[in-house]
């Protein structure tokens, strides 16, 4: 891969997304079944990835005020365009609003879970007074892989252009070394990558918005408060849990701010950029350094997440974009190709295993728990203390931790992501009975 190639990559895996991405992947289903249809809106049936549906049910809607998979798709549908991708929900107006929750809770919306396909997987068939229009997206939250309208298909991806759930083969970084990675971010200049500072200021931006405001249940506050200051002091590592935990807090209560995403992900955005760019703040890093270590930061997050899995059983924010975050400490830190291996080493002995029970705002929670592992990571890392090869799932190589995070994911822990998804259904209908 030249430089060209992975700033292509970087633009394509750094862009803004509004909104929790499941929800919003649904929404995007729908409104290109809408939009390749046409007319007037009178049912729409759904069928989900286990991954998506417990990623969706509790998280809230940008500019909404309820929450649920059939508002998300109801929205889409009325929205009707498709070309705005992970920031779908900036279409969403009060017409719309409107119209979108008589719908949904007219009963025009079904839904299906298939406990048999995990990652991203989202199918929408929707009528209309014109006819009928199927939408699919696999893979990837935007990628729309098959749109058919009154039984004609208009678009189809070939399945080997279709990204696997994990222990992903065609990722055009899967097979490189951590320390490759390393050295191609070291040659990106200042004007090629410019453009990820934009996604720090971004998800500060979002940080503040949620220590301000205090959506959710209050985690942000809590790490903030004067307890907290006992416990956990007033140095960088309490500054970064309190602002992942608020930005994350913020964006899946469903602020209308957006946050800039890596791999896909609005939180794993959260994840690998604020401590990383809290720490260049810290130790007064030159801005190419930031640029640079955030570059081979958010690369990194795509290497483990094409190991582990878009969506799976494993919390890939604590597992992935956690353990790229810490890579990147040690690197901004001045540390070694082998100090980089032993962060990784640390990261997968420590929180590989973390359950994903979907999105809400507990995984503010979950996000600051890993920030402090991060942070212990690198810290032993450049002190050159490591775990042992010989300990549990620890491999020899950065990149044999990495495979084995992915073993753990998949196969390892699918039945696990099924009982996980079988709780949850079990949740919502004594919800429903009572």
């Amino acid at each position: 891969m030249d430089k060209a190639e992975l700033i292509k990559l970087l633009k394509k895996s750094v862009v803004p997304a509004l909104g929790c991405t499941e929800p919003v992947c649904t929404a995007l289903a729908a409104a290109n079944a809408a939009k390749a249809i046409g007319g007037e809106l009178k049912s729409i049936h759904l069928e989900f990835s286990r991954n998506i549906y417990k990623n969706s049910v509790s998280v809230g809607i940008p500019g909404f005020d309820k929450v649920g998979l059939h508002y998300a798709a109801a929205l889409g549908a009325y929205i009707a365009d498709d070309t705005l991708g992970l920031e779908i929900m900036k279409k969403i107006t009060p017409e719309i609003a409107e119209k979108s929750t008589r719908f949904a809770e007219g009963n025009n919306v079904t839904i299906h879970v298939n406990p048999e396909i995990g990652g991203v997987y989202v199918k929408c068939m929707l009528k209309t007074d014109l006819g009928s229009a199927v939408s699919i997206i696999k893979g990837g939250h935007t990628n729309i892989i098959y749109t058919e309208k009154n039984g004609e298909v208009l678009f189809e991806k070939k399945e080997d252009l279709v990204e696997e759930v994990a222990g992903n083969p065609v990722h055009p970084l899967a097979h490189m070394k951590v320390s490759e990675l390393r050295k191609m971010a070291q040659l990106l200049t200042e004007d090629e990558i410019a453009f990820l500072m934009d996604g720090a200021d971004m998800n500060e931006t979002l940080a503040e918005y949620g220590i301000n405001e205090n959506p959710g249940i209050g985690i942000a506050g809590a790490l903030s408060a004067g307890k907290a200051k006992w416990i956990l002091g007033d140095g960088l590592l309490k500054r970064v849990m309190v602002r992942v935990a608020s930005a994350t807090e913020a964006r899946l209560i469903g602020c209308p701010l957006a946050t800039m995403s890596s791999a896909g992900s609005g939180s794993k955005g959260i994840a690998v950029i604020l401590p990383v760019y809290e720490t260049a703040k810290a130790i007064g890093a030159k801005r190419l350094e930031t640029l640079q270590a955030l570059a081979f930061a958010h690369m990194l997050n795509e290497i483990i997440n094409s190991a582990v899995g878009k969506l799976s059983a494993i919390c890939a924010c604590a597992t992935a974009s956690a353990t790229a975050a810490s890579a990147a400490i040690v690197l901004l830190m001045g540390g070694t190709d082998e100090q980089i291996s032993y962060a990784i080493r640390n990261m997968c002995g420590s929180v590989t295993g973390m359950i994903c029970d979907g999105g809400k705002v507990g995984c503010s929670l979950k996000l600051a728990t890993a920030m402090g592992t991060a942070f212990m990571s690198a810290i032993l890392a450049l002190d050159r203390v490591s775990l042992r090869v010989t300990d549990g799932i620890c491999g020899g190589t950065a990149e044999e931790c990495i495979h084995n995070m992915g073993r753990i994911s998949s196969p390892g822990m699918i039945e696990t992501d099924i009982e996980i998804l079988n709780i949850m259904l079990e949740k919502t209908t004594a919800a429903q009975e009572g």
